[in-house]
């Protein structure tokens, strides 16, 4: 297949040459091309765009995955309020438009910092099921509890979610905001936690349910280590439904563990397989200690720094560089089936999911049989045995939703992701 070079997060610099001296009519040297991401205020397009470069760079770091036949900047990346970015796009737009909401370009800039500048590690972000854009303030919302609404973003309380009360069905005429619950409060009967609280599981033995929203700081109680906040974990706690823990501070290097989250910053546990404990090391360095056991989806790789950890599921290996795509797949155990999140191992080397005109079977972004991604595979469209990666089509053209029992919904055939009654149309709005 063919690989396309994709841009992500870097400077282009316009080819300006000396001028000689005796030129009199000389053209005016073009200002170096500005790349939006490093710019202190992003608008609502380019944030998408920083966004998805910033996730591709996390993932070549902390998945050992090669992005660089990726368009990253089309990324299908879900935040604020539960939608892929293209109808997000059009709602967040609808609702600024509409003085539903207001767009903070200054935040939004800070919110991508967040996720390639974690204070406690890049890599970290994957522990404790943190999550870096739920304080986010990219979006703030004007609509007052209890009134009607489309999407979260439109909430004016901080954390607040747009919710049916009617039983309706119908997101224009049954949704109104309902607010967050606050750190003390029982977490029952629908009832959530602020952006950055947690929801502690509590249940005495045989008794009813009386979870509590908790902050996850240091001497907070939990039950499990995602009660606790990034660089703590939950000491005690057992998962069991009865908050026995206290949220601790994680360990240094060298100190025992049983799960990831008991290591500070990047350190992972190595070595807590079968029930035993393991020792929080570095797994960043280049042929360092590791393992597979994904005690969480941080450790699911065991390596940081572009590697992957060459290790059966029973023992410790060691980290590795990891393979490009066209390159020779990363032998785990003895057998070479390693390639990261992003491409198939295919007879032995790394695989590109298809480009503009090569065959296709789905259009899964992911997978040698699939498109890469921007692009759909036709077969949706014309049910074919076997198709080709197409561009996505514009509004107004032919098109089928992702499941084929539905005649509208998200459709990836669509510039737009939304097809409506077999037609590409923009996401609808209600307001």
């Amino acid at each position: 297949m063919r690989q396309i070079c994709v841009v992500a997060a870097i400077s282009l610099l316009a080819a300006c040459g000396e001028v000689p001296q005796q030129t009199i009519d000389a053209a005016p040297e073009t200002d170096a091309a500005v790349d939006p991401c490093t710019q202190p205020e992003l608008s609502i397009d380019d944030f998408f765009v920083c966004l998805g470069r910033s996730v591709c760079d996390v993932y070549e770091d902390c998945f050992a995955s090669d992005t660089s036949f990726m368009n990253c900047d089309a990324l299908p990346l879900q935040v604020f309020g539960r939608l892929s970015p293209e109808p997000l796009k059009v709602v967040i737009k609808d609702a600024v438009e509409s003085g539903r909401a207001q767009w903070n370009p200054a935040q939004a800039k800070a919110c991508i910092d967040l996720v390639a500048d974690n204070a406690n590690g890049k890599c970290s972000i994957f522990k404790n099921d943190g999550d870096v854009f739920a304080t986010c303030g990219a979006v703030v919302g004007n609509v007052t509890n209890g009134q009607p609404c489309q999407n979260d973003i439109e909430c004016a309380t901080q954390g607040a979610r747009c919710e049916n009360q009617t039983g309706s069905g119908d997101q224009c005429t049954g949704y109104v905001c309902r607010a967050p619950v606050a750190a003390g409060q029982m977490c029952i009967n629908g009832a959530f936690c602020r952006p950055g609280d947690h929801c502690v599981a509590r249940r005495a033995p045989g008794g009813a349910d009386s979870s509590i929203c908790a902050t996850g700081a240091s001497g907070e109680v939990c039950d499990r280590d995602a009660d606790c906040d990034v660089g703590l974990f939950c000491n005690g706690g057992t998962g069991d439904s009865t908050a026995a823990g206290i949220c601790t501070a994680a360990k240094p290097a060298g100190a025992t563990c049983r799960v990831d989250e008991e290591c500070a910053s990047d350190l992972l546990c190595v070595g807590n397989l079968g029930g035993a404990n393991g020792t929080c090391r570095d797994v960043r360095t280049p042929g360092a200690m590791c393992d597979r056991n994904a005690s969480s989806e941080a450790s699911a790789n065991g390596c940081w720094g572009r590697q992957y950890c060459d290790a059966s599921t029973t023992a410790v290996g060691t980290c590795k560089p990891a393979p490009s795509v066209n390159e020779a797949c990363g032998t785990i155990d003895g057998t070479p089936t390693f390639c990261g999140f992003f491409s198939p191992c295919e007879m032995g080397s790394c695989r590109a999911p298809g480009n503009l005109g090569d065959p296709c079977t789905t259009s899964s972004n992911f997978g040698s049989e699939g498109c890469n991604l921007g692009l759909f595979c036709d077969r949706d469209l014309t049910m074919a045995p076997t198709g080709i990666c197409q561009e996505r089509l514009a509004n107004g053209s032919q098109c089928r939703p992702n499941s084929s029992n539905m005649t509208t919904g998200a459709s990836r055939m669509c510039l737009s992701e939304w097809c409506s009654n077999g037609v590409c149309t923009d996401f609808p709005t209600c307001f």
